[in-house]
């Protein structure tokens, strides 16, 4: 089965400044290999992050498409956007975003609980293990090291299979050696797993582990060439 890549297409976004209005994205258009790890790097404050959550529908867009499988999710109801966010989306957060009061499999499993789903024991186990988090899963977060608690929400991320995972920044509050192992990790992962990965981060050499980078300015993404 071939996979279509995902497809951005003339993506705008502004915000209020003042009397005029700054641009972030503007009439910006690309293309995220479907499969593959994707970096994407750019100055602070120029829209990464913008960009991250518009992809993944916490965010409308002024104007543009973005086609996932096929279709553009600017023309979703509120509800299939629920949808899509719960099922074709899997999120990484810079600060982890982890229940101190739930364990390692409650914070894991917790979107799926609520949504009255079964637990899939089986896939779980094998992520837990994938990622050496079996022996911790009964463990709460206070129990646990910055690099244990990423992966406890890389594992969140990929748990329900989503089509996409986003990254914003899940190295910023880890050291360099952490840093490099959750890089190695994500990309794994994605290898194991069949998941699209789109990182943000402000580390050129770890963007340079993935299979391609993307750079934001000036409101447009193009494909990162190092000198």
């Amino acid at each position: 089965m071939i996979k279509e890549n995902i497809k951005i297409e003339n993506l705008t976004k502004s915000y209020p400044e003042g009397e005029s209005r700054r641009v972030v994205l503007d009439d910006c258009s690309f293309e995220i290999e479907k499969g593959k790890m994707t970096s994407l790097i750019g100055k602070s404050g120029s829209g990464k992050t913008t960009l991250l959550n518009i992809l993944g529908g916490l965010l409308k867009a002024d104007g543009g498409h973005v086609y996932l499988d096929g279709e553009d999710i600017a023309e979703y109801s509120p509800e299939k956007m629920d949808d899509y966010r719960a099922e074709k989306i899997g999120f990484i957060f810079q600060d982890f975003e982890l229940i101190e009061d739930f364990t390692v499999e409650e914070n894991i499993c917790l979107v799926s609980d609520l949504a009255g789903k079964k637990r899939n024991q089986k896939r779980l186990d094998e992520l837990l293990k994938s990622l050496g988090l079996s022996d911790l899963k009964d463990h709460f977060p206070s129990q646990m090291s910055g690099g244990e608690k990423q992966r406890t929400a890389i594992v969140r991320a990929l748990y329900h299979s989503p089509s996409l995972i986003l990254a914003d920044e899940p190295t910023g509050n880890l050291d360099r050696i952490s840093s490099r192992q959750v890089f190695d990790l994500l990309k794994e992962s994605g290898f194991l797993f069949d998941q699209t990965i789109l990182v943000v981060t402000h580390d050129l050499t770890l963007a340079k582990q993935a299979d391609t980078i993307l750079l934001l300015e000036d409101g447009k993404v193009r494909r990162y060439e190092s000198d």
